[in-house]
Order: structure tokens, then sequence, then C-alpha cells
């Protein structure tokens, strides 16, 4: 789906100066950026997910190893 961003020109300019860094267009790395911080909160909602599993099945071992 096409979508149109709107920044300001300082913004733009940014990008721009990303892009030609990365040799990629920028419509490319925006669509890099977004993956990438899509990726990075699905590996924090699992390792949070996996740490409440830990700390709900062994809370009995987490109590004795803080004292």
């Amino acid at each position: 789906m096409a979508m149109r961003l709107r920044l300001a020109p300082d913004e733009d300019r940014m990008l721009a100066e990303l892009a030609e860094a990365e040799a990629t267009s920028k419509n490319q790395l925006i669509a890099s950026l977004v993956r990438d911080a899509w990726e990075r909160k699905e590996a924090r909602t699992f390792t949070f997910a996996l740490l409440d599993g830990i700390s709900r099945d062994r809370r009995d071992l987490l109590d004795r190893l803080s004292q």
C-alpha cells in the first residue's frame, strides 16, 4: 500500500544523507528501518514472555536465590 510521508526539511535532509550513505533509496531505507524496529519489538515481546514464564514456573528457585 502506498503511503505519503511528510517530513520536516531537516528530517528529509537527514533521510537523504542516510540513504546516500547506505547506497539505497529513501523508500528502501524507511522500509528497512520499519522492519528493524518491528524485529526489535518482537524480540522484546518474546524475551519478556520467556522471562515471565521462568519467573512464574521457577518462583521457588528465584526466591531461594534472592536470599
